[in-house]
């Protein structure tokens, strides 16, 4: 008999290796054998939309104004920088004050490559992004910065504040959104913006409205009629939202992020949690109404998911697919550099450890540039960067 010859070290390393090599990829993959895909039909949206009177009457009083009109008041200049992130291609930081304010936190992101497919909104290119009011006392919900992306390292950029309206006393008012804001989708003529467990929020692109400015404490219509909005020029009024619900005994969906997918038939809201441990975070897609720019509903008025998956990713913070490729990228805490994550299902995802700054948030895909566009979140380390599709 032949007795087994004993392992040597070098055998042993290379077997230690192999199995760090397993460990890791286990790892960076989506957990989508540990954990059941969700059934997409018990995951649900229910489209409510505000009083038409209510908005009707903000439009008697203020007016509207176009988006160009709000791109060419811009009075903000963001600044050149040169962040570290893997195949970038194009990326510009705010202003000193916006860099550094502590009380607005940027999350969401989308551009007018999201809008339309020719990727200009009355003939201009501009990128959106959302910041949520963390703590600066006053309660301003939500602002939106509009920038014209015809410089892309110094672009210009105006803040406007989305406002949800009510009935004061008889008149038309608003106050603030309270969201997190953590996507948005500006599609067609509608901005969808993310409000965590309570859904997706919209407005519609058309309803820019011109307020009084001077009074940074004010919010809605005042006694002697004129309305504000703790001193910002340009208000967005809530045209609709989405109410969610879950059935089957899933649970209920954390609407984190959103991005849109031109490359589905038909259109697509991809929609991914943020979970930390986040065993269990899953992302889910609603088919979009291409005539009416809304998320298509079936016939009992349900919006119901199309697509869903459990992906397991620990700090998922925004993630976009493109022909069937996704884009994830994972936010490490404000000290350690974020990861992107590439996954075809069916596979295992491919993890860049430390491929784009600290802080990354929402994910968008702008076709006709072919980049995913991205950008971070904390006080003085705030980037908004670009990365070459193809490359990853």
């Amino acid at each position: 008999m032949t007795l087994a010859r004993p392992l040597s070290r070098l055998h042993l390393a290379i077997i230690a290796a192999g199995v760090a090599l397993l460990v890791a990829a286990l790892l960076a993959a989506p957990a989508q054998h540990a954990h059941a895909n969700p059934n997409p039909s018990d995951i649900r949206l229910q489209h409510t939309p505000t009083d038409p009177a209510l908005l009707q009457g903000l439009r008697d009083q203020l007016g509207t104004v176009t988006f160009s009109q709000v791109l060419d008041s811009a009075n903000r200049t963001a600044r050149a920088c040169s962040p570290a992130v893997t195949y970038r291609v194009a990326s510009f930081c705010w202003d000193s004050g916006d860099s550094s304010v502590s009380y607005w936190m940027p999350q969401g992101i989308t551009t007018t490559g999201d809008a339309t497919a020719n990727g200009q909104w009355e003939g201009r290119r501009a990128l959106l992004s959302a910041w949520y009011d963390k703590d600066s006392g006053r309660n301003m919900g939500v602002r939106i910065s509009i920038v014209d992306m015809a410089n892309r390292s110094t672009p210009s950029y105006r803040h406007i504040l989305l406002v949800e309206p009510r009935w004061t006393n008889g008149q038309p008012s608003f106050g603030a959104v309270n969201a997190h804001a953590g996507g948005i989708v500006w599609y067609g003529d509608k901005l969808y913006v993310n409000n965590t467990f309570s859904g997706i929020r919209v407005f519609d692109m058309n309803d820019l409205m011109r307020v009084s400015t001077g009074d940074n404490t004010r919010i809605g219509r005042q006694p002697d009629g004129s309305y504000h909005a703790h001193n910002y020029l340009y208000v967005l009024p809530q045209e609709a939202r989405y109410t969610p619900s879950t059935t089957g005994g899933v649970e209920r969906f954390r609407y984190s992020q959103t991005s849109l997918d031109r490359t589905t038939s038909p259109h697509s809201l991809l929609v991914s949690e943020y979970g930390n441990p986040g065993t269990d975070t899953r992302m889910a897609r609603f088919n979009l109404n291409q005539s009416t720019n809304l998320i298509a509903a079936d016939a009992d008025g349900y919006a119901r998911a199309d697509w869903a998956y459990t992906v397991g990713i620990r700090g998922m913070q925004g993630a976009t697919s493109v022909n069937g490729k996704f884009h994830i990228h994972r936010s490490n805490g404000s000290s350690t550099r974020g990861d992107v994550f590439i996954w075809r299902p069916g596979s295992f995802a491919t993890q860049h450890t430390g491929a784009v700054p600290i802080g990354p948030e929402d994910v968008t895909y702008w076709p006709q540039y072919g980049e995913i566009w991205s950008q971070t979140e904390y006080p003085n380390l705030r980037y908004v960067y670009a990365s070459r599709e193809s490359s990853w």
